[in-house]
């Protein structure tokens, strides 16, 4: 009688092994990583642009530049003329690609890097810069970039009111000012005042939605729009 007790026990603990889930016979799953995002180098931020083809008097050809990213693919090139404002994508197997551009404009450009294993994609940092023309003596100033509130931020007020903070350059060094437009309507904004510094304080209201731009002025009347800002008083 104890040797089958002793034999029903042994059966069980193997029958329960057998219905264990974990089983050093099944094979790992698969990692899946996402592609990192990608370092800049060419054109350089901020800068004048004076390396490239020379098509005319108008056009020239920009080899763009950047460091190959992690578990990445392939990469779309995202350029913006911002005196025009528009935007083109650009697809590129490696990390490089040659682009017809206009001369003597600004553009901003970042890279967005892509994996076929992964849904995520990964976008750089955004850099602007002038494309060189002949004959140009002045430039416009580049785009204001928001630094607080952060774009989309949830913010709390300081006694009702908010600090606006931007950062802005000009190859020529020769900023003016800064007018403010603001509101609660993205394309109904109003011009709420002119600075010569990067900051500008406003009164808001709690739980309000509000939109921005800075009009960035140089001292021979170029002028830049920087793109619209937004951020929510909680």
């Amino acid at each position: 009688m104890k040797f089958k007790k002793y034999v029903s026990a042994i059966l069980a603990i193997t029958l329960f092994a057998s219905c264990d889930p974990i089983s050093i016979d099944q094979p790992p799953e698969d990692i899946i990583e996402d592609p990192t995002a990608v370092n800049l180098i060419f054109p350089e931020n901020n800068t004048e642009c004076n390396e490239g083809i020379i098509l005319s008097d108008t056009e020239s050809k920009v080899t763009f530049r950047w460091d190959a990213s992690e578990h990445t693919d392939s990469y779309e090139l995202v350029l913006t003329n911002t005196i025009a404002k528009e935007t083109n994508s650009y697809d590129a197997e490696s990390n490089s690609k040659e682009i017809t551009l206009e001369r003597g404009t600004n553009y901003e450009w970042l890279v967005i890097s892509k994996s076929v294993k992964s849904l995520v994609t990964t976008s750089s940092d955004t850099f602007q810069f002038f494309n060189a023309a002949p004959g140009v003596v002045n430039h416009v100033p580049f785009s204001a970039v928001a630094l607080s509130p952060e774009n989309n931020a949830d913010v709390s007020a300081t006694n009702g009111k908010i600090s606006l903070q931007w950062e802005a350059s000009d190859i020529d060094d020769d900023i003016k000012d800064y007018e403010i437009f603001f509101g609660t309507v993205k394309h109904q904004l109003e011009s709420v005042g002119i600075t010569d510094s990067s900051n500008f304080e406003l009164d808001v209201t709690s739980g309000t939605s509000y939109f921005w731009m800075v009009k960035t002025n140089d001292e021979t009347n170029n002028s830049s729009n920087s793109e619209t800002f937004s951020f929510n008083v909680l």
